[in-house]
């Protein structure tokens, strides 16, 4: 019941390549910031690039160690051909070493298309025009690429099943509520991943299965310390495993790979490139792009409605959007009395024994 999105994670290469084979277009994309029913309402398919946890060999080359490892293990996949099968690949402008990633990408690796939208997220009504215009120059830059239309009535589709799936995602979290959730934020963390790595239509119907299941389940997570994880992109889920093994049961999270993905819906009652557009706007914003006030609004009704005990901020190193909001929102819960921790880490499997002890003194504390 939960392996099939472990392995639609662990298998999103084969499962790629077997899509391209069959003769549809995929193209991968760096951000959740990047607007995917653009991407569907064109007939393609579109999977998150994810980077490894394979050693980082060939990207040093172009890109410095103290660059984070994300972006450095994605460049390093591309390079080495590991994403040869797509189609095309769009970046975001988020932060400067992903704009990086994009200037090399487009002059080392042979991708048929290569797009780019910049996500401005400042709160000014120009701010907001620049984002819809934005939206319609990466449509049509779409349309150029495939030499024909994007119709309104496929983009209406396409915002139908991504806000089907959403919602989906959203009744998993609800799940989580429960003092003895019948899901653990591992399994979650591979759920919400694969919706990224397999056409939504497919993924809304395995989640259906799931619910409908879910309640069923004998072998539940053990009780625990009641936490929030929130970082970035986490792509292996052996430190929530992790954090589990160690007597917490996370129960919900403040992630690029998680609640910010999903959590805003695209508005079906107006027209639908300007909803779109207004969607990515207005979402849960990443340290990328606005002031972390409403992220931190996000993150306390989380708590209030998880019943969160405490905070994990698992980061990665060097990843300077994110190290730059900590110290913020980190003061903010000492406020409120909420535990906090910080654990960084890298893209690339790291040695997880010194971070165990980190993580059970941290328990211990509380």
């Amino acid at each position: 019941m939960i392996k099939v999105f472990e392995d639609l994670v662990s298998n999103r290469h084969d499962n790629a390549i077997k899509w391209k084979n069959m003769g549809k277009k995929v193209f991968g994309y760096f951000c959740s910031y990047v607007p995917e029913e653009i991407i569907h309402a064109a007939g393609i398919i579109p999977v998150r690039i994810m980077g490894g946890s394979d050693d980082i060999t060939l990207a040093d080359v172009h890109l410095p160690s103290y660059v984070c490892s994300f972006a450095r293990s994605c460049y390093d996949q591309g390079i080495k051909g590991i994403y040869n099968y797509l189609n095309g690949v769009v970046f975001p402008y988020t932060c400067d070493t992903i704009v990086s990633v994009y200037n090399i990408w487009k002059a080392d690796i042979k991708t048929d298309y290569v797009g780019f939208v910049d996500p401005l997220c400042a709160k000014r009504e120009t701010s907001k025009k620049y984002s819809r215009e934005e939206v319609t120059r990466f449509k049509e830059s779409l349309q150029n690429f495939l030499g024909r239309e994007i119709s309104d009535n496929s983009l209406k589709q396409s915002i139908a099943i991504y806000n089907e799936n959403r919602k989906l995602l959203k009744e998993v979290y609800e799940l989580r509520r429960n003092s003895i959730p019948p899901i653990s934020g591992a399994e979650t963390l591979d759920i919400v991943k694969s919706s990224m790595l397999t056409p939504k239509e497919e993924h809304n119907q395995l989640l259906k299965s799931l619910l409908e299941k879910i309640s069923e389940r004998e072998n539940r997570p053990e009780p625990g310390l009641r936490i929030l994880v929130s970082g970035s992109v986490i792509h292996d889920s052996e430190i929530l495993k992790m954090i589990e093994n160690a007597g917490g049961l996370i129960v919900t999270d403040d992630l690029c790979t998680g609640t910010r993905y999903f959590w805003d819906l695209v508005n079906e009652n107006v027209p639908a490139l300007t909803a779109i557009a207004d969607r990515y706007y207005e979402r849960i914003p990443c340290p990328c792009n606005y002031a972390p006030q409403k992220r931190l609004e996000h993150i306390f009704n989380l708590i209030k409605d998880y019943n969160v005990e405490a905070v994990v901020f698992t980061l990665q190193k060097f990843c300077d959007p994110h190290l730059f909001d900590y110290p913020f929102i980190e003061e903010r819960l000492r406020e409120v009395e909420i535990p906090t921790l910080l654990v960084e880490t890298e893209h690339v499997t790291s040695p997880l024994g010194p971070l165990k002890t980190r993580i059970e003194a941290f328990f211990e504390t509380i």
